[in-house]
């Protein structure tokens, strides 16, 4: 039992580090990106810091764990990132809204959900491509960042439209915090620049610590999951413990993919409160495609270019693909469950939600 208990304690702990400093990606994300217009913010400055885990563990784990183990693990974690992202982000974040408010629904821009909708399922369809043919290289890996490198480039040149976001810095009294409450509670921003409104520096000192911190919590989440899939593992002082002896796969489509989502979920959830609903879903979305592309896509390039080809097995081309289909198939549910009718109400989140619980099942069906 200790066997099982420790992975899964250390998963917890590193998520809650992962989620705090994400917190403080809030403060130092919407002062860089606050000339940039709604629904722009969400999918590029806010997207890619907090999608700064997903990007560590698949870095971790094609270079710890390596090869075959290490490209499960990579791929799990994006995979269950993405559906973890489009499903259950923008309905805890509607949720949280439509409780604290009169509304009933939330209204979206659907061209939103549609740009970012039709780019993410393009990026998983090329993806599922390059899996049937059985070998990923730095070739394949390099054609994910540089579609990354055309949607930025797309959103850029079609942000008209949009209105500013207004940053504001000002902290109320009962806000304020000292640095021995900032410490208990790992408040970065206020452990950095104190209770102070930000500039261009601290905003940018902020986003570079929490990735680095992000970065050192997410190499014992990836030693946490191969110790919870793996069939005996060692600790020292400990000894030999007992995991589950399946796939890291398994194990990275659903812890390593909650745990490294906790930023995304805490920017989306805030930017719904504020009343900024594009960038709640555009952070989701956007997050999507950086994890495909450039979190997964990179590390496999510095990898690949290194080390060679990832050459995979029947078994294992067969596995993920059966997995893609509910990924794919997911993915278009989400969006058409977002462009369909007015807004996004309880009832369309409460069916997202249970939908993730439904692939959920049936990963733990699958590795048992």
């Amino acid at each position: 039992m200790l066997g099982l208990i420790l992975p899964l304690f250390l998963i917890l702990l590193c998520g809650y580090v992962i989620w705090r400093a994400g917190d403080s990606f809030i403060e130092g994300s919407n002062y860089i990106g606050r000339n940039l217009q709604d629904g722009v913010k969400g999918a590029t400055i806010n997207a890619v810091a907090s999608s700064m885990p997903e990007l560590f563990i698949s870095m971790f784990f094609l270079f710890y764990l390596k090869n075959l183990s290490g490209f499960e693990g990579s791929i799990g974690t994006s995979f269950g990132s993405v559906l973890f992202n489009s499903l259950i982000i923008p309905s805890v974040a509607v949720l949280g809204v439509l409780s604290n408010s009169n509304k009933s629904q939330v209204k979206i821009s659907k061209k939103i959900i549609i740009r970012d909708g039709l780019w993410l399922v393009f990026i998983e369809l090329l993806f599922l491509y390059f899996i049937q043919q059985g070998e990923i290289g730095w070739k394949e890996s390099l054609i994910l960042i540089l579609i990354y490198g055309l949607y930025i480039f797309y959103l850029f040149k079609t942000m008209k439209g949009g209105h500013k976001i207004d940053y504001k810095t000002p902290f109320s009294e009962k806000e304020k915090l000292s640095l021995l409450s900032a410490f208990m509670i790992l408040d970065l921003k206020r452990l950095l620049v104190g209770n102070k409104p930000l500039n261009a520096k601290k905003a940018w000192l902020i986003f570079i610590i929490s990735s680095l911190i992000i970065g050192f919590v997410c190499y014992f989440l990836v030693v946490a999951c191969e110790w919870l899939g793996s069939d005996t593992y060692t600790v020292p002082i400990l000894g030999t413990l007992n995991g589950l002896g399946v796939h890291v796969l398994f194990i990275a489509l659903i812890f390593a993919a909650i745990g490294s989502s906790f930023p995304d979920s805490v920017i989306s959830y805030k930017d719904a409160q504020r009343g900024n609903y594009d960038d709640a879903f555009s952070n989701a979305y956007g997050s999507n495609i950086f994890n495909l592309c450039i979190a997964l896509g990179l590390p496999l390039f510095i990898y690949t270019l290194s080390n060679g080809s990832i050459v995979l097995t029947e078994d294992l081309i067969s596995l993920i693909s059966s997995i893609a289909i509910w990924f794919l198939g997911l993915s278009i549910v989400s969006i058409l469950v977002y462009i369909y009718g007015e807004g996004v109400n309880k009832n369309k989140s409460y069916l997202l939600i249970f939908l993730y619980c439904l692939f959920v099942f049936y990963i733990f069906y699958n590795a048992s």
